[in-house]
């Protein structure tokens, strides 16, 4: 192939699976005028060289002359993104030796590390004065300078490759987070790009168009999602002088230190401009004033308003705030002029934590049998740390379960982190988001319930089909109900149902009880409340059960409390707040729906109301079948017969009558010391025992 010497192409980031690997991808239409093939090697010219290996990029993404390289060879060859950069074909030599320095000063290399990592160098093109990155077991990052080759210009290691390690150059640890590393972000870190990176790097657009540029940013969200980790990429991939402020490192009690902190802070970024400021865990050096009793944090606020309203003078200084808790910030940083854009960094949705597995994996010894797509479809609420968190566990529960398989020699085979062992360590991680409310999902299928199939048909189609098929959802504009009501008599499996539903949905299942709402101050119960249906609203999608509503609110009339209308009046402002918010569906039950208020019931509250009957005769018999599938049951029994003789018991009664029998036919094998099944005669018992403890029950209810 013959073709032209040099290409100029714009850089974009690179993909996840590309990342630390020494790969850039071009269009196939620029490889044929370059004349090279996949896997031949290019020299790319920014502001630095450094050369890669070239294959072919997706056109169908972008279509347009570029080329796709990860943060890492970006910073090699000197280039941002959306920058030009030239790109032409280069020969690369076997490497004699080659001479590494950490750029980690703690960084100590072994004999086993060393040889780890010349397999992981092995392939990826390096040039004197490059940066290389490697996950060295699992997602231990290293990263290293190349501080000489031999021979010179582009060489790859090899086996004969002599590699040597020398002490860490001064002041060579810092950040190696690039975009590439942040998953299910990407329209925030564009956003975030544009307001930070555009200023910095082209000022006189904004002397033209005659408007000064963004100064502030504020970043909230729960915690967990990202935040600080986008700070750290940006000051990876910038080349402005970057600032990292932890908020409570600020705070001093001696009088005026904290002010003259801050002061040094930004009189520091003003002398090295283009400077970020990225003030972490805002909340701490600046909450609502009219809440804090200490003098020190006012005026650390009002010193920081003053030194934001002085950034237009300050020239290229951009301050970047995180916080998880925004509505505790002082409500005059939150205006035009300081923190000018705020951007909610909120968990990830399923393509978004597929990404985000797929960077955490990336360097993980994987079985064929790991589905990412179907974990992602079961972590609904789960941040970018919980699903860090979730791939550490699974390597663990790998590991625990090899070291059996430790030799006499110590050494720990390999072994490969499979799918069981990702859904093993499921059961340990709960997302963060829900961590304060999240109940446990009993093992409830929709089998293990008798009869009702009308109404589990019905919570199949309003709860589970907009999550499994959203492109059906779409077709015919359907999306899942703000509130679902299950009323009928007590024990006709309300809660079961429930639990089964927030079980085959696998959304987060958060339960509401009186108990949870309970408080003796005012206003605290409707701050409950709302904080409840805000951690839902971040989990989504999510279900929130409030079984036996009617305890907690019931209707308003001159015998109710204060209380209850509030908690009523709170509870319809979330129902109509939910109407932006998708995803977020409020099931609950009751006994008596006379009790619960009017204004409840109606479209875009509680939509759907399904009542649940007595089981009919099919139906008992189906509850007895379930009931005693792991009972040691006599031949003789008639299902049919016991489904008669149990008319009007309702499902809890029927579970009930299975456990009499089983006690029953215990107490008889323990007299006669032989082993007794359960037949219709001590079916029958156990019936007569039931009704006995029915009426007493009505005799009881009758007399309150």
């Amino acid at each position: 192939m013959v073709g032209i010497n040099t290409i100029k192409l714009k850089v974009k980031e690179g993909l996840v699976e590309d990342s630390r690997k020494g790969i850039v991808r071009i269009n196939r239409e620029d490889m044929e005028q370059l004349g090279i093939d996949t896997g031949d090697v290019v020299n790319v010219k920014g502001k630095k060289d450094t050369a890669a290996k070239v294959y072919p990029s997706f056109n169908d993404i972008y279509g347009v002359p570029l080329i796709q390289m990860d943060g890492i060879i970006r910073r090699n060859a000197g280039a941002g993104l959306n920058e030009v950069v030239t790109v032409s074909k280069t020969e690369v030599k076997p490497a004699r030796e080659v001479v590494l320095s950490p750029i980690d000063m703690f960084f100590k290399c072994k004999k086993d590390d060393a040889v780890e990592i010349k397999n992981l160098i092995k392939g990826i093109p390096i040039l004197i004065d490059n940066e290389v990155s490697l996950m060295v077991y699992g997602h231990n990052e290293v990263g290293f300078h190349i501080t000489g080759t031999a021979p010179s210009g582009p060489v790859q290691v090899t086996e004969k490759t002599e590699l040597v390690f020398i002490d860490c150059e001064l002041g060579g640890s810092k950040t190696r987070v690039t975009y590439e590393d942040i998953g299910g972000l990407s329209s925030q870190v564009k956003k975030i790009r544009e307001i930070v990176e555009l200023p910095l790097k082209y000022p006189e657009i904004f002397r033209r168009l005659g408007f000064e540029a963004p100064k502030g940013i504020l970043l909230y969200g729960p915690p967990g999602t990202g935040k600080t980790l986008i700070a750290k990429a940006i000051a990876s991939e910038t080349e402005a002088h970057f600032i990292h402020v932890n908020g409570p490192e600020i705070m001093n009690k001696y009088y005026g230190e904290s002010e003259a902190k801050i002061r040094q802070i930004f009189k520091e970024a003003r002398n090295k401009a283009p400077s970020i400021i990225f003030l972490d865990e805002l909340d701490s050096i600046a909450p609502r004033r009219e809440n804090v009793h200490g003098d020190v944090e006012k005026r650390v606020v009002a010193q920081l308003l003053a030194l934001m309203d002085g950034l237009e003078s300050r020239g290229q200084v951009v301050v970047i705030g995180a916080t998880n808790i925004p509505d505790s910030l002082d409500t005059a940083l939150r205006r035009a002029g300081r923190f000018d854009k705020e951007i909610a960094i909120m968990p990830p949705d399923k393509d978004g934590r597929f990404n985000i597995l797929q960077i955490h994996t990336k360097g993980m010894p994987l079985d064929d049998d790991v589905e990412l797509e179907e974990l992602a479809k079961i972590t609904h609420g789960f941040v970018g740390s919980d699903l860090s968190a979730l791939c550490k566990e699974a390597g663990m529960v790998a590991l625990r379960s090899s070291l059996d398989k430790i030799g006499l020699d110590g050494k720990i085979p390999l072994f490969k982190i499979s799918m069981d062992d990702f859904m093993k360590a499921l059961m340990e991680i709960e997302p963060s988001a829900t961590r304060e409310y999240a109940t446990e999902i009993p093992d409830v299928k929709w089998e293990d319930i008798g009869g009702l199939d009308e109404v589990k048909d019905t919570l199949k189609i309003l709860l589970e089909i907009p999550l499994t098929d959203s492109k059906l959802c779409r077709e015919y504009s359907f999306t899942s109900p703000k509130g679902i009501l299950l009323t009928g008599p007590s024990g006709t499996g309300k809660t079961l149902i429930a639990k089964a539903a927030g079980n085959s949905t696998k959304a987060n299942f958060i339960t509401i009880s009186g108990l949870t709402l309970a408080s003796h101050w005012k206003g605290q119960s409707e701050k409950i409340l709302h904080d409840i249906f805000i951690k839902a609203k971040q989990s989504a999608p999510c279900i929130l059960f409030f079984d036996e509503i009617d305890a907690i609110i019931r209707s308003r009339s001159d015998m109710s409390s204060n209380l209850t209308e509030r908690l009523i009046s709170q509870l319809v402002l979330e129902f109509d707040n939910l109407e932006k918010t998708n995803g977020v569906t409020v099931l609950a039950a009751t006994n008596r729906i006379d009790l619960i208020d009017s204004v409840l019931i109606r479209e875009g509250r509680f939509e759907y109301i399904l009542e649940l009957n007595l089981p009919d005769i099919h139906e008992r018999e189906c509850i007895l079948k379930i009931h005693s599938r792991n009972l040691p049951i006599s031949e003789d029994v008639d299902f049919k017969l016991l489904a008669e003789a149990a008319d009007g018991m309702t499902g809890a009664e029927l579970t009930n009558l299975c456990h009499k029998s089983s006690f029953i036919a215990l107490t008889e094998a323990m007299k006669t010391g032989s082993k007794v099944k359960i037949d219709q005669r001590i079916f029958n018992q156990a019936i007569a025992n039931v009704n006995v403890q029915k009426q007493l029950k009505e005799v009881v209810a009758h007399n309150s």
